[in-house]
Protein backbone atom coordinates (compact mmCIF):
# COMPACT_ATOMS: atom_id res chain seq x y z
CA UNK A 1 0.00 0.00 0.00
CA UNK A 2 2.90 2.61 0.91
CA UNK A 3 4.30 1.52 -2.64
CA UNK A 4 0.92 2.50 -4.33
CA UNK A 5 0.71 5.59 -2.46
CA UNK A 6 4.26 6.91 -2.85
CA UNK A 7 3.85 6.09 -6.99
CA UNK A 8 0.76 8.14 -6.79
CA UNK A 9 2.14 10.75 -5.40
CA UNK A 10 5.38 10.66 -7.65
CA UNK A 11 3.25 10.68 -10.65
CA UNK A 12 1.17 13.65 -9.19
CA UNK A 13 3.85 15.45 -8.12
CA UNK A 14 5.32 15.38 -11.55
CA UNK A 15 2.29 16.47 -13.05
CA UNK A 16 2.11 19.58 -11.30
CA UNK A 17 5.39 20.59 -11.91
CA UNK A 18 5.18 19.64 -15.91
CA UNK A 19 2.70 22.60 -15.47
CA UNK A 20 4.95 25.44 -14.63
CA UNK A 21 5.99 27.55 -16.81
CA UNK A 22 8.81 29.13 -14.95
CA UNK A 23 11.35 26.70 -15.82
CA UNK A 24 10.53 26.40 -19.50
CA UNK A 25 10.28 30.71 -19.83
CA UNK A 26 13.61 30.81 -17.99
CA UNK A 27 15.52 28.89 -20.57
CA UNK A 28 13.48 30.93 -23.01
CA UNK A 29 16.59 33.26 -23.68
CA UNK A 30 15.97 36.16 -26.87
CA UNK A 31 19.40 36.30 -28.52
CA UNK A 32 19.04 38.97 -31.03
CA UNK A 33 20.26 37.88 -34.52
CA UNK A 34 23.30 39.15 -35.98
CA UNK A 35 23.35 38.78 -39.97
CA UNK A 36 26.34 36.98 -40.72
CA UNK A 37 25.50 36.44 -44.43
CA UNK A 38 28.19 38.27 -46.62
CA UNK A 39 27.74 39.56 -50.54
CA UNK A 40 30.53 39.22 -53.30
CA UNK A 41 29.83 41.75 -55.82
CA UNK A 42 31.86 41.85 -59.07
CA UNK A 43 31.32 44.00 -62.29
CA UNK A 44 32.45 44.35 -65.51
CA UNK A 45 31.85 47.80 -67.07
CA UNK A 46 31.22 46.34 -71.20
CA UNK A 47 31.77 50.74 -72.18
CA UNK A 48 30.77 53.91 -72.76
CA UNK A 49 28.39 54.50 -76.07
CA UNK A 50 26.85 57.32 -77.90
CA UNK A 51 23.15 57.52 -78.43
CA UNK A 52 22.41 58.36 -82.04
CA UNK A 53 21.98 61.70 -82.87
CA UNK A 54 18.97 61.89 -85.53
CA UNK A 55 19.07 65.61 -86.08
CA UNK A 56 22.98 65.26 -87.49
CA UNK A 57 24.32 64.16 -90.63
CA UNK A 58 26.38 61.11 -89.66
CA UNK A 59 29.31 62.57 -91.88
CA UNK A 60 29.43 65.93 -89.70
CA UNK A 61 28.88 64.41 -86.85
CA UNK A 62 32.05 64.13 -83.99
CA UNK A 63 30.92 61.90 -81.07
CA UNK A 64 31.83 62.90 -77.39
CA UNK A 65 34.75 61.92 -75.35
CA UNK A 66 36.42 61.93 -72.22
CA UNK A 67 39.63 63.22 -71.21
CA UNK A 68 42.03 61.06 -71.49
CA UNK A 69 39.00 58.10 -72.90
CA UNK A 70 36.78 55.80 -72.06
CA UNK A 71 39.18 53.83 -70.15
CA UNK A 72 39.74 56.89 -68.02
CA UNK A 73 36.53 57.58 -67.35
CA UNK A 74 35.61 53.88 -66.86
CA UNK A 75 38.67 54.02 -64.19
CA UNK A 76 36.98 56.75 -62.63
CA UNK A 77 34.10 55.07 -61.90
CA UNK A 78 35.24 52.47 -60.74
CA UNK A 79 36.91 53.97 -57.99
CA UNK A 80 33.66 55.87 -57.46
CA UNK A 81 31.73 52.74 -56.83
CA UNK A 82 34.45 50.99 -54.56
CA UNK A 83 34.27 54.71 -52.52
CA UNK A 84 30.14 55.36 -52.54
CA UNK A 85 28.46 51.77 -52.52
CA UNK A 86 28.08 49.30 -49.97
CA UNK A 87 28.22 46.53 -51.30
CA UNK A 88 27.38 44.28 -48.32
CA UNK A 89 23.60 45.53 -48.63
CA UNK A 90 23.25 44.56 -52.15
CA UNK A 91 23.00 41.40 -54.33
CA UNK A 92 22.67 42.26 -57.53
CA UNK A 93 22.53 40.44 -60.75
CA UNK A 94 22.42 41.10 -64.06
CA UNK A 95 23.13 43.49 -66.96
CA UNK A 96 22.45 47.67 -65.84
CA UNK A 97 22.79 50.83 -67.63
CA UNK A 98 23.52 54.48 -66.35
CA UNK A 99 22.34 56.87 -69.07
CA UNK A 100 24.43 60.38 -68.87
CA UNK A 101 22.98 63.51 -70.69
CA UNK A 102 25.70 65.92 -71.85
CA UNK A 103 25.49 69.46 -72.26
CA UNK A 104 26.97 71.45 -75.17
CA UNK A 105 29.40 72.76 -72.73
CA UNK A 106 30.49 69.11 -71.53
CA UNK A 107 28.97 69.01 -68.47
CA UNK A 108 26.65 66.19 -67.15
CA UNK A 109 23.18 67.39 -66.79
CA UNK A 110 20.89 64.14 -66.37
CA UNK A 111 22.04 60.42 -64.49
CA UNK A 112 19.26 58.11 -65.26
CA UNK A 113 19.70 54.40 -64.23
CA UNK A 114 17.97 51.17 -64.78
CA UNK A 115 16.30 48.68 -65.19
CA UNK A 116 13.87 49.18 -62.18
CA UNK A 117 13.76 45.89 -60.56
CA UNK A 118 11.35 45.02 -57.08
CA UNK A 119 13.92 46.89 -54.21
CA UNK A 120 16.77 48.31 -56.62
CA UNK A 121 15.86 51.87 -55.72
CA UNK A 122 18.35 52.10 -53.32
CA UNK A 123 20.86 50.59 -55.68
CA UNK A 124 20.44 52.62 -58.65
CA UNK A 125 20.48 55.94 -56.50
CA UNK A 126 24.07 54.91 -55.38
CA UNK A 127 24.92 54.12 -59.04
CA UNK A 128 23.55 57.54 -59.81
CA UNK A 129 25.74 59.04 -57.32
CA UNK A 130 28.80 57.33 -58.26
CA UNK A 131 28.45 58.25 -62.20
CA UNK A 132 27.94 61.63 -61.07
CA UNK A 133 30.70 62.40 -58.52
CA UNK A 134 32.80 61.51 -62.05
CA UNK A 135 33.28 65.24 -62.25
CA UNK A 136 35.46 66.18 -65.10
CA UNK A 137 33.86 67.77 -67.99
CA UNK A 138 33.37 66.00 -71.54
CA UNK A 139 34.35 67.44 -74.72
CA UNK A 140 31.32 67.45 -76.34
CA UNK A 141 30.12 66.00 -79.31
CA UNK A 142 29.65 68.16 -82.52
CA UNK A 143 27.69 68.18 -85.39
CA UNK A 144 28.77 70.54 -88.38
CA UNK A 145 31.87 71.81 -86.53
CA UNK A 146 29.33 73.18 -83.37
CA UNK A 147 29.07 71.53 -80.03
CA UNK A 148 25.37 69.82 -79.36
CA UNK A 149 23.34 68.24 -76.29
CA UNK A 150 24.32 64.53 -76.24
CA UNK A 151 23.47 61.17 -74.92
CA UNK A 152 25.38 58.13 -74.02
CA UNK A 153 24.74 55.36 -71.89
CA UNK A 154 27.45 52.99 -69.98
CA UNK A 155 26.37 49.34 -69.79
CA UNK A 156 27.37 47.43 -66.30
CA UNK A 157 27.20 44.03 -66.00
CA UNK A 158 26.95 42.63 -62.33
CA UNK A 159 27.18 39.35 -60.68
CA UNK A 160 26.52 38.96 -56.86
CA UNK A 161 27.64 35.77 -54.58
CA UNK A 162 26.25 35.58 -51.19
CA UNK A 163 27.14 33.73 -48.71
CA UNK A 164 26.32 33.02 -44.79
CA UNK A 165 29.20 33.08 -42.79
CA UNK A 166 27.66 32.43 -39.42
CA UNK A 167 29.74 28.97 -38.28
CA UNK A 168 33.10 30.00 -39.66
Amino acid sequence: MKSILFSLSVLIGSLTFAQNNDVEESLNIDIPMADASTSSVTYSIRGIYQIKDESCNPSQFKSLRYPGGSDAYIKELKEKLQQNVNWNTYSVNGLFFVKLDITKDGVISKVEAGPKVANSEPFLKDLKDAATKVNKTWIPAKCNGNPVDSKAILKIDFSSMTYDNAFN
